[in-house]
């Protein structure tokens, strides 16, 4: 297991139980080239409030490249916008691997989404620390 995975599966275990997490980052074990960096997950609760936590940490993070949170299906995904399409279910297969497959040419983009989705974790942690703590104690 990987330090990202297990620090993105700490930080959104703050927010509630999961059932399911999948992340994509970092190099590619048999290619060796960047990876499309994104990550899925299931709460055994989902909420709103759970929602808005994960939408805050996106929308104050400084990102090179935009990201969006999908929750159009039972399974949310944090992932570039360049990853997500229109319409009712905007991380639908085979469209969203497609945009993975071609993103993923784009080792810059790569780099620069992996570099953001490590910042967003961080941004995270620190809001669920607060909800854990609210007065610093």
């Amino acid at each position: 297991m990987s330090t990202r995975f297990r620090v993105a599966g700490e930080t959104l275990r703050r927010l509630g139980a999961l059932e399911w997490l999948k992340l994509s980052a970092g190099s590619h074990p048999d290619h060796g080239h960047l990876q499309v960096p994104y990550i899925g997950w299931r709460f055994a609760e989902p909420s709103d409030e759970k929602l808005r936590t994960i939408e805050d940490a996106v929308r104050t993070t400084p990102t090179q490249v935009d990201w969006d949170v999908d929750t159009s299906r039972r399974n949310w995904l944090l992932a570039p916008a360049r990853l997500l399409g229109d319409g009712a279910n905007p991380a639908a297969s085979p469209a969203f691997d497609e945009r993975v497959e071609a993103a993923t040419r784009d080792q810059g983009f790569c780099a620069q989404a992996l570099t953001d989705l490590d910042a967003i974790m961080r941004t995270l942690g620190e809001l669920t620390a607060v909800q854990e703590d609210p007065h610093g104690d």
